[in-house]
């Protein structure tokens, strides 16, 4: 693959991230109520611009890249390299037809013709090569692409003809194992589903989803979120998967990679709804009151994060983002606060045992050897210095291994103690999970520069850990 190939997908990638943009700050003009989500929303797709231009150097990671993208328009250009390249056809799970058809011989003419940018020779190529094979999807495809370079009306009917026919048995003249079948039929319709978005063909993608696709293409997940984003574009119900995109962790993918259309108040409603949804299932404010003046680290840090939580749209939103289950950050909140909510009653629990502890050890202290009757008798005189001996040894003994014992518990919970003021011990009561988990929230907050790593504390594989659990 040469560098020009490299080059033109770095740009029209960072072309289409670049114009999510500039189309998202206008949705944010709109609505006052919604800047501060948008703006954090345009602030991770220009991270992402800069890293889709300078964040791959070889097509291998190109086409990872392209892979694990869901933004719309690079559809076309994974079609196109899997058409020229074998290799490169594998890794995306677009199929060729084998080349000892004629159909498959005019789409190759073809494919070498749209390379070189001669669209209108390239246009009669895929026509013959349809007419020879009408179920060749990917003639189909490049018919349609060639049409669109050549500016003419782009054709939702041809898109839609392309999604019904990968319910047929358009792969008849190979051997293909249900997963070759899969992995094509869900291109095609991936790429049918971005181009119907780009045209604002918003109904034809749900009536296709919902009447045509196969059960395994409605799981895919960058079909499914094209079929919400054609949901919320046109004003239709989408509050079930709204919860089903928040529980899976996937909002991230829908909003960064959603067409936003300028002037469109059915993406302002549906940002609120987001950021109101999450509210709803976050813990009740109330629930974990936390003292006015904090006497411990935990406190400071978990008062400072309830008051962002609570009172910043922008940081209620990004919580959402992360790519962990709504439950398990819900998950992770709840065990901070308890945590932060129980802090003071832990010290002073701390500072009652270590009360005791000094008590216990002031008795132990005291205890003597205790008074032993006299004899004459000389063998009964023996065998009590005997006893008397042993007495007063294991009396030392025990002495010495509680002293130590309680000096080492004692000086633990002083250290314990002390540490509330920097830091959150590892108590007894507390497993370890519980104790990583209030560690990661505790590593990432600085109430005093006002900053909040949320993608450190909920990206964090323990948060998954748990909730598997």
């Amino acid at each position: 693959m040469s560098d020009k190939d490299l080059k033109s997908i770095k740009s029209r990638m960072g072309w289409q991230v670049g114009l999510q943009a500039a189309t998202l700050a206008s949705v944010g003009a709109l609505n006052s109520s919604i800047k501060e989500q948008t703006n954090i929303l345009g602030q991770k797709l220009e991270a992402l611009q800069n890293e889709t231009i300078n964040g791959f150097e070889s097509v291998a990671q190109a086409i990872n890249s392209l892979e694990g993208t869901l933004l719309n328009g690079i559809e076309e250009i994974k079609w196109y390299l899997g058409s020229i390249d074998d290799k490169l056809g594998k890794i995306i799970g677009l199929i060729q037809y084998s080349k000892a058809t004629e159909s498959s011989e005019q789409f190759v003419i073809g494919m070498q013709l749209y390379k070189q940018d001669f669209f209108k020779e390239a246009l009669k190529c895929f026509e013959s090569s349809i007419e020879k094979n009408p179920l060749n999807l990917n003639a189909k495809t490049g018919l349609y692409l060639a049409k669109k370079q050549l500016k003419r009306k782009k054709e939702a009917p041809m898109l839609s003809e392309i999604v019904k026919l990968t319910g047929s048995d358009y792969l008849f003249h190979m051997e293909a194992t249900n997963e070759i079948r899969e992995n094509t039929t869900n291109f095609f319709i991936n790429f049918s589903f971005a181009e119907l978005l780009e045209i604002g063909a918003h109904k034809d993608i749900i009536k296709l989803y919902e009447e045509e696709i196969e059960s395994f293409s409605k799981e895919e997940l960058p079909i499914k979120l094209k079929y919400i984003n054609a949901l919320v574009l046109c004003g239709a119900e989408y509050s079930q998967y709204l919860d089903d995109i928040l529980t899976e962790g996937h909002l991230e993918k829908l909003m960064l990679f959603f067409k936003y259309e300028k002037n469109n108040k059915h993406v302002i409603k549906f940002i609120n709804e987001a950021t109101s949804m999450i509210k709803r299932r976050l813990p009740d404010e109330k629930a974990y009151c936390i003292r006015e003046k904090p006497a411990t680290q935990i406190e400071i840090k978990a008062r400072y994060f309830k008051k962002m939580l609570y009172g910043d749209t922008k940081t209620l939103l990004e919580i959402g983002f992360y790519e962990t289950s709504l439950s398990a950050k819900i998950k992770g909140i709840k065990t901070f606060f308890e945590a932060a909510v129980s802090a003071p009653l832990k010290m002073q629990n701390l500072k009652e045992l270590s009360e005791t502890n000094k008590k216990n050890l002031n008795i132990i202290e005291e205890i003597k050897t205790p008074s032993f009757f006299s004899t004459t008798d000389l063998f009964a005189k023996d065998a009590l210095t005997e006893i008397i001996e042993e007495t007063k040894k294991q009396i030392k003994n025990y002495k010495a291994a509680t002293e130590k014992k309680l000096k080492r518990e004692l000086s633990s919970l002083n250290n314990n103690f002390a540490s509330f003021s920097s830091e959150y011990p590892k108590l007894e009561q507390d497993s370890q999970d519980k104790y990583d988990i209030i560690s990661v929230f505790l590593n990432n907050i600085d109430e005093r520069k006002k900053s909040i790593n949320l993608e450190k504390i909920f990206m964090n594989k323990l948060l998954n850990k748990k909730e598997d659990e």
